[in-house]
């Protein structure tokens, strides 16, 4: 038995390496990246070496490589890397042998992908710059970039630049990323020892000279609140033409809108959104969302949170309100439910974006704050920003965070905001007020109204001036506030500071037509539409999304009337120009329909007062409505084909 079970151990049988497995912590890797961008074709294409140390206690015998474009070769310590067997997504290579614990790695890649500009604006964004070690989540790395563009190319890194080495560097760096521009111009300042650099078009140097003013500022502020920032540079790009907001590409990198448009919008909306997209430089390129996607509900409403004290610190205001796309929300009938998969998230019709990620987020996080007290939330805060750096933080992780520092069971208000659609709503109930020896003694009565249960503050206001405040019991759906003043009872205000968020849902029949409306398809619905407008032609749900859609599913069902009455609506919403000047448009298409030419005339010559050059797709008529669209309709009616 002995001799066979010798002969077993060493004869030629093949063993499975070991399987690609992402640690909870992966191993800080360090780039050194030599890259040129050819104009012509435009591409980019360069090779770099990735070094890192096992620092697991298991072998690693199987790496992942993530990258947009072609990856054409990877050596490992001087071996040559074929790509495993079988298809994947992202790229795996088996390593000529298990890197032990402890042992090191160097990986030599070379690589190529497009990147075009866009013949508009002459320029181009990447997230990655290069090949990335992939763990399916985030990892923080170090970064030395030699980066080789024609005369004439302005750009943009996640890095800062060394003139002696002639690098880009960076460290904590999540994604490296890159700008490159013809035509643009550059400006650079200092945050202490932090550069900041803009890049931008000549027309955009006013805006962009505020924006980094208002970056050096914001730096310093959010150095001083957390006692660190994560980078050791800045770069503020340009994006599209309509100043819209911006986004963090990368690490160190983020995008400003519409910069060449600085009077579309007041000073207090760009040094605010200057703060904003800075604040994602902590809360997902600092500490990590939980999973691939780098902004999370909770990433963007800690954010948020950053960019609310610099606005109230400064004293800016008339910015950065957007718990009121999260209220709106609420009154359209929207599932406001936080906690969906991505495929839940990828069937929503309406814009999750802005009215959960961005606005319910901070609405919950203000709420937070609301029920822990000031001192508490900050140190929930500080220990966030703290121990997760470098590591994911999910809600639950969070809500782990908020009840050891508060002392509470937050299970509560984790699962009305997160895991539920249900919204605070508070009403006065009565106020009583009975005079007598000098004083007078008063009552209020608070009612609960919406599915949430939470505490509240009531302001109780009297005739001389003075104010009075208490709190409302979470459990109570109907709470007795006593207050004694020296004066008659004038107002009561339920949340005087908005810090819990109050909204009124619609009923219920009024909700479950948005939801049909969102699931319905923009072809062949007639019917179903036709019942959803008589559940809503009389409702004060005012969003353009869910009545745009269904004038044209009803356009296409033939219910012409209904559908003119819902884009005489959609046009009196206010909704921008392009919404404003299609709901025009299609006002005057179905008058067509029906014979009312004059009437139809009239429409179109409303549409064109319309500023700007507005236009709108419709994909399943192959349509594409503009202003010569209309001075042809002036001519001839139309007609449905």
């Amino acid at each position: 038995m002995k001799t066979l079970a010798f002969a077993f151990l060493f004869t030629n049988v093949a063993v499975a390496r070991t399987d690609f497995w992402a640690p909870l912590n992966p191993p800080r890797a360090h780039y050194a990246i030599d890259e040129r961008f050819v104009a012509d074709p435009p591409h980019l294409e360069g090779s770099e070496a990735i070094r890192f140390r096992n620092n697991t206690d298991r072998p690693i015998g199987r790496i992942a490589l993530k990258w947009y474009g072609e990856i054409l070769s990877v050596r490992a310590n001087g071996a040559a890397l074929s790509p495993s067997p079988g298809k994947y997504t992202p790229a795996l290579f088996d390593l000529p042998a298990d890197l032990p614990p402890g042992g090191k790695i160097e990986l030599a890649v070379d690589f190529r992908a497009p990147m075009k500009l866009d013949p508009k604006d002459g320029a181009a964004i990447n997230s990655y710059l290069n090949p990335v070690l992939w763990w399916g989540f985030g990892t923080l790395d170090d970064y030395e970039v030699r980066l080789q563009v024609p005369d004439g190319y302005a750009i943009g890194t996640s890095g800062r630049f060394d003139a002696r080495s002639g690098t880009w560097r960076g460290e904590n760096i999540r994604a490296f990323g890159l700008f490159i521009g013809k035509g643009y111009e550059t400006a650079e300042a200092d945050a202490g020892d932090v550069h900041v650099r803009a890049v931008f078009t000549p027309k955009g140097r006013p805006c962009a000279e505020l924006v980094m003013k208002t970056a050096v500022d914001v730096i310093g502020f959010y150095r001083q609140q957390f006692g660190v920032y994560p980078h050791r540079s800045l770069t503020i790009v340009p994006g599209m033409d309509y100043p819209a907001g911006g986004y963090p590409p990368a690490s160190a990198l983020v995008v400003v809108h519409g910069q060449e448009r600085l009077a579309d919008r007041p000073q207090s909306f760009w040094r605010w959104i200057t703060a904003h997209e800075i604040g994602h430089m902590y809360w997902s390129n600092y500490v990590l969302a939980q999973g691939e996607e780098s902004l999370t509900w909770l990433m963007i409403g800690l954010g948020l949170h950053a960019d609310h004290e610099y606005l109230r610190v400064r004293h800016i205001e008339g910015a950065g309100l957007l718990e009121g796309n999260y209220v709106n929300g609420v009154r359209q009938g929207y599932d406001t439910t936080m906690d969906v998969t991505e495929e839940q998230e990828n069937a929503i019709q309406w814009d999750f974006n802005n009215t959960v990620e961005h606005g319910k987020s901070i609405a919950m996080i203000n709420a937070l704050e609301s029920v822990v007290g000031a001192d508490t939330f900050a140190q929930i805060y500080a220990r966030c920003l703290k121990n997760y750096a470098g590591r994911q933080l999910g809600w639950r992780e969070f809500q782990r965070v908020s009840e050891i520092e508060s002392g509470q069971d937050l299970g509560w208000f984790f699962e009305e905001w997160v895991r539920s659609s249900g919204s605070a709503d508070y009403r006065v109930d009565s106020q009583t007020c009975t005079p007598g020896g000098g004083k007078f003694d008063c009552t209020v009565r608070v009612e609960r109204a919406g599915a949430m249960h939470m505490p509240v503050t009531v302001a109780v206001r009297f005739e001389d001036g003075s104010e009075q405040r208490l709190r409302t019991d979470r459990l109570a759906d109907i709470d007795e506030l006593r207050f004694t003043a020296a004066s008659e009872l004038k107002s009561v205000v339920i949340e005087p500071d908005e810090s819990v968020a109050l909204a009124t849902a619609p009923p219920r029949p009024e909700r479950e037509a948005v939801a049909t409306i969102g699931q319905l398809p923009w072809t062949g619905a007639g019917p179903a539409a036709l019942d959803a407008y008589r559940k809503l032609r009389d409702s004060k749900i005012d969003d353009v999304d869910t009545w745009a859609k269904l004038g044209l599913v009803l356009y296409d069902g033939q219910h012409y009337p209904e559908a003119l009455d819902v884009m005489t609506r959609v046009a009196q919403i206010d909704a921008g120009p392009d919404w404003r000047f299609a709901a025009l448009v299609w006002q005057g298409h179905l008058l067509d329909l029906l014979g009312r030419r004059g009437e139809a005339v009239a429409a179109y010559q409303e549409a064109l007062k319309v500023p700007g050059s507005p236009s709108m797709q419709h994909s399943q008529y192959n349509l594409v409505i503009n202003r010569e669209w209309v001075e042809a309709r002036l001519k001839t009616p139309f007609e449905r084909k």
